[in-house]
Formats: structure tokens, sequence, C-alpha cells
């Protein structure tokens, strides 16, 4: 009957390249595949090409009908067969050459831990004979071609260090101590230093020189893993981060069995390895790669994880490394993996620190936008009400107003105060991106699927998957991309433009525009069913001349904004600056009067804003057709009456029939012109 431990050891030009371990496995599939639970990368092996399995006591070898065959000792096996392997086997998959090995790995090298120091050196040998060897396996392996044999032995193993324990809990740490001179107090040394450096590279640096002068090995290595300690690590991902070795002298790296071995036990191993080269004997040989006497390796531990490993070794047969080197070099490993966690912490702390200022800058922000809507008079306290009612629901929005009043912060406002507040909020300005380039944006693409779409492109609808999407200027989108969006709006789903693949999202819509689309509707430039599908919920935000009210307090709000990014100080607006303000009609609304106040504040030299502060334009409003000027060269004849008469209509809709202001606008007292209202039969529309 067969050990249920076995092995493959990969041979590449008649030596040893990997050794893997089939403990644990009662199925081990090769192939192409990442699947698998060996990898193979060869181009002539099928995706899912053999497998090895243990049964009843024996392990077989089946081919899964592979394209190119499974070879077996040279000789193709049948598919679908399964074909009893023995040790020494050699198997072929592809180009790729294995020998199968059956024996212990770890248990039957490993010397008892409380073996005498001083046993005979013959009666190692003996054992070493007896022991299959867990990287060379047998003499063999490196084909019988070969005059070169090698042989690695381990002496001892550990998973805990003494030195870290209590001296009256550990006579093995008072051994150390008394037999080799280093121990708690060296290693605390180590552990004051490595606590100031804040690079990998420096703790690196610290360790290994730290090891080689207080082990007296001839070469010392620091190998790491990726940092990442949430993710699955492989023996092969491990990388060289720092070497030193005695005399100059080249350093030779921990080979991947080594690797395997420590990275799945997570003990630290002492190895004795020897080489014999019968070509060498008239050559003069140099320490080289193949001159190792003792090799120790060491994981580098945190928590259930392993960070790397710290690699000793010795070259002459003068300098031995022994079992209290070994407790040393796990003390040390334990160390630095304390070390390298935190600084690795330190950093990731660092890039989170930052991510985090600029998600909170990035949140101010919407939150600050989401706050701007400021003013008293009554139509904003509707917005607020209107705002409230529309948060809690899942309908889709459509905001109307002109240009400048505020509709992407009322959109902003809507989605904070709503239970997806916590997901994107993208926005989108259907007017800024052409027409062809519009449907790209909003479903995303594939890649090929145009001129310049070198990859693949998530669209604004993913983006804002259990999220709110905000588009603004829809009357600018096209009829035939309309029909679209309202597919998408009725729930159904979408492909990426060049794909496919349906896409289903979760989306609340939130439109705006500031065109008549009742007008566009009538004109069939806008889908009369896309128009009655956003306008489940209507906002309709009021220009600023028509809230004159709320002008003084957006006023000294923007005044008081830049003067704190400017850095200046201002105490307020003259008192016929801000008459010129309020008797403004403001054209450009909200988005006007914030530049109008920030040119002032930049520009100005008085402490209060002045009247040739502020730059007001000749614009007529959105819709203002039937006030534009008359040609100068026009002359329509009036009398006084009329004259007066019509002045006083357009002076009281200009101030929304506020008559304090109109009669101070006028000049006159507000007896005399509640006189005129009445004189002339006027009435507010």
């Amino acid at each position: 009957m067969q050990s249920e431990n076995a092995f493959l050891v990969q041979i590449q030009n008649g030596e040893q390249k990997e050794l893997y371990s089939l403990a644990g496995h009662s199925v081990a599939m090769l192939g192409r595949a990442a699947e698998n639970t060996i990898s193979l990368l060869d181009d002539r092996c099928s995706r899912f090409h053999a497998k090895i399995f243990f049964e009843e006591g024996q392990w077989y070898i089946q081919d899964i009908d592979s394209r190119n065959g499974t070879y077996l000792n040279e000789q193709m096996i049948p598919a679908q067969q399964k074909v009893p392997l023995q040790a020494g086997n050699h198997l072929q998959f592809g180009h790729t050459l294995f020998q199968f090995g059956c024996g212990e790995l770890g248990t039957t090298e490993i010397s008892p831990k409380n073996q005498d120091e001083n046993q005979d050196e013959h009666q190692n040998e003996n054992l070493a004979e007896q022991r299959s060897g867990i990287f060379g396996v047998s003499n063999t392996l490196r084909g019988p071609q070969e005059d070169k044999s090698t042989s690695t032995q381990i002496l001892h193993q550990t998973a805990q260090t003494a030195i870290l324990k209590s001296e009256s809990d550990s006579k093995l740490g008072a051994r150390i101590t008394t037999r080799t001179g280093y121990g708690p107090i060296e290693l605390c040394r180590l552990a004051y230093n490595l606590g100031k450096v804040e690079e990998v590279d420096q703790i690196a640096k610290l360790a290994i020189e730290g090891l080689l002068n207080a082990t007296g090995a001839e070469g010392a290595g620091l190998w790491l893993f990726p940092y990442n300690l949430n993710s699955t690590q492989n023996a092969s991902d491990i990388r060289l981060v720092a070497n030193a070795t005695l005399e100059n002298l080249q350093y030779n790296p921990v080979s991947e069995a080594i690797v395997r071995t420590v990275f799945e036990k997570k003990e630290a191993f002492l190895f004795h390895e020897s080489f014999q080269d019968s070509k060498a004997e008239n050559a003069v040989k140099t320490k080289g790669l193949n001159d190792v006497k003792n090799t120790m390796a060491a994981p580098i531990r945190f928590q259930n994880g392993i960070l790397g490993l710290l690699h000793l070794y010795t070259l002459s047969e003068s300098k031995y490394l022994d079992e209290s080197d070994l407790e040393y070099m796990l003390a040390v490993a334990d160390t630095v993996g304390i070390a390298l966690t935190h600084v690795n912490k330190q950093k990731e702390l660092a890039a989170n620190l930052h991510q985090a200022r600029k998600e909170n800058t990035t949140l101010r922000e919407m939150l600050q936008m989401s706050s701007e809507i400021i003013g008293q008079s009554p139509q904003i306290q509707t917005i607020h009400h209107l705002i409230s009612r529309a948060a809690a629901a899942k309908t889709s929005v459509l905001i109307r107003g002109e240009s400048g009043v505020g509709k992407e912060l009322i959109a902003r406002a809507i989605h904070f105060a709503s239970p997806r507040k916590s997901k994107p909020l993208i926005c989108l300005n259907c007017a800024a991106i052409s027409e062809s380039l519009l449907a790209s944006e909003l479903f995303g693409h594939e890649k090929g699927s145009f001129t310049g779409a070198t990859d693949r492109k998530i669209g604004k609808f993913e983006a804002a998957n259990t999220g709110t999407l905000f588009l603004d200027e829809i009357g600018e989108m096209s009829q035939s991309l309309q029909a679209k969006f309202l597919r998408v709006l009725e729930g159904s789903s979408f492909e990426r433009v060049g794909g496919n693949v349906p896409i289903s999202v979760d989306v609340r819509v939130i439109a705006a525009t500031n065109r008549d689309l009742e007008k566009e509707v009538a004109e069939g430039r806008f889908r009369h069913d896309l128009f009655f599908r956003l306008r489940v919920l209507e906002i309709i935000v009021p220009p600023l001349r028509k809230r004159v009210d709320d002008i003084p307090i957006l006023a000294e709000y923007f005044l008081d904004r830049f003067c704190k990014e400017v850095g200046r100080k201002y105490q307020g607006f003259d008192p016929d600056a801000m008459r010129v303000l309020m008797g403004y009609r403001w054209p450009g609304n909200i988005r006007e009067l914030k530049n109008v106040v920030e040119r002032a504040v930049v520009l100005g030299s008085s402490t209060y804003v002045q009247v040739q502060d502020l730059l007001l334009s000749t614009l007529n409003t959105t819709g203002e057709t039937d006030m534009r000027r008359e040609p100068k060269d026009v002359f329509i004849p009036l009398s006084l009456e009329d004259i007066e008469r019509n002045h006083l209509i357009r002076t009281l809709e200009h101030v929304q029939w506020n008559k304090s202001i109109a009669a101070k606008q006028l000049g006159i007292e507000r007896t005399t012109l509640d006189r005129k209202i009445k004189r002339y039969g006027l009435e507010r529309d």
C-alpha cells in the first residue's frame, strides 16, 4: 500500500526545476487552466489535461481526453483509463516532464527535536540516506546522464522560538544566550531600531545585517510576498527585497522547494545540503551556487498569514548553523513581521487618509452645493417643500427653469435627502457632448465598437446603479436617443454601444431643462411619451427677478464667501449698490449675481461695494421679447398719461407688485402710488 503523501518533481534539461506536493489532494488536476491544482504553462497541454488521484491505497493517473495525450515512461496511456503510478515513474504532459515520488514530505525528514547536540555525525549520514529527501528525493531525479547529485536534509524545524518566551518557561532560551552570546537583549535592540525606520528596504537591511553578525552566516536574504493580507498568496509570488554576503560573495538565492516548504508549514527549518561533482576533481573550485553547506529559512509571519521569509546559509565547513541560530532567526523573523506590518499599515493609512481627504472634500462640496439653496421668499419655501416630497419617492423628476437658477443644486438636494444619499450621484450635461458620443456616455461602449474605442467603457447608467443620474439640458437629446432612453426609464435593459449583453440597472433619473418642452413636443423635436414619463414630478424654479426679496440674502452670502476666498474685508453693500442689484432684471439669474459679486470683491477698493463696482449687462431676460427696446429712429407719439401708466405697470411688474419698493424706485410716496394705481385702474395679472 502506497503512502498518501506523494509529490511531482518537474524536470527541465535533466535537472529539477520545481516540486509540487500532492499531499492533501485526493484528486490533483493538471492542465493550462488556472483552476487546476497544478497549472502548466505549456501550449501543447489541454486546459484540463489529466488528473492524479489516490484510491484504495494506490496512486493513479488518468488522461482527460487531452489533445496531445499523456505519457507514462514514454508510453501514451489510454484516454479516460486510470493507470497505477510507482515511485520514479516519469510523466509527460505536452513538453512538460515530471517524476512521480511517494513518501513523507515533512515528518520523516525531521530529526527528533531533543536529539543530543553531540550525536555522532556518521549516524546523521546514515539517517539521511534512509530518508527520501524533500527536494532531491533520490539521486535519479536529475537524470541518469548527470554526474551531479544533491541532497537536502532537514536537521531541525520549529514553529515557535524560545527566545520570545520568559526564561523561567524555557531552558533553551537560557542555553542560547550562554552559548552564542545573543538573545533577548540583541533582539530588543533590533526591535527598537526597526521601530524607528519607515521603509521596507531599511527593515530588510537591518534584519539581514543583524543576522549575519549574530550567527556568523555567510549569506542572508529577505524575501517578501506582495503585501495584501486579504489575498491568497502563492509561493511563486515571492520576491527578493534585500541580500548581503560576507567577503563580497555572490548571493545564493533560496530554492523554490525551500520556499514552498516554509510557506506550507509556516515553520522555520534548518537544512543540511551537500553537493558533489565528479567532473570537477581537477578543477579549481570557488564558492558558488552549489557550495551551500547549511541553510536556514524562517517565515516572516503576522497573524495567520506569511509576509515572506528570511534566508541564511553557510559555505564553509568550519561554519555550521545550529538549533540556537534557528531559534534566534525565527525570533528576528517574527519581529520583522510586526515591523513590516506596521510600516505597511502606516502607508495604507497615509494612502487612505489622502483618499479620505479627497472624498471628504468632494463630499463637502456636494453637501455645500446641496445646502446652497438660499433664500426666504415664498417661492423658495415652496421649492424646499417640493424637494422633501420628491426625495421620498423613487419616480423621475423634471426640474424646469431658466439658465442659472440652480437646477443642479435642487437635483443634488433631492439626492442627498433621499434613501439613495449614500449611493453615487452621477451628473451629465447633454448639451456639452456631441450627439454621436452621448449614447456612449450614457450606455457605455465595447472595445472596438467605433473608431477610438480602445477599451470597454462603463456608461453613466451603470456608474449610477442604485443611485441617481442627473441629466442636465435634457431637451438637447436627439430623438433617436430619446427612444432608447425612454425604454430604460420604463425598466427595460440596455446594451453598450457595440455590445449584445443586456444590462439592467436600478437608477433614479432627475432631468433638467431651460427649454419650453411643451413647445418642443408640439413642434416634433421632443417625444411626447418621454415628456410625460419625465414629468411624473415637476419642480419649476422661478427666475431671480421673480423673487426680489432673496437678492439681498444671496448678495450677502456671495460677498462673505468671496471675501474669505480672496482675503478681502468688506462690511457690506452701499445702499445705492443694493438698490441697483434689486432693480436689475438678472437675465443670468443667480449665476450672474454670483459673478457680479465676485468681480466686485476682486476689483473693488472700498470697505463697501459701490455702484461703480457692479458690472451689469444690457441683455434681455429669457422670453422678454415684449420689452425689447424700440429702434432709435422710430417714434411713437404717446400722451404723458399713457407714458406714466406704462411706466407704472412695468415698474410694478419688475418688483413683483411690491408697492414699497416700487414707490422708492419711482421716487414718490407710497400713498401717491396707491392713488395712481387706483386712478389708472391697474391690477396685478
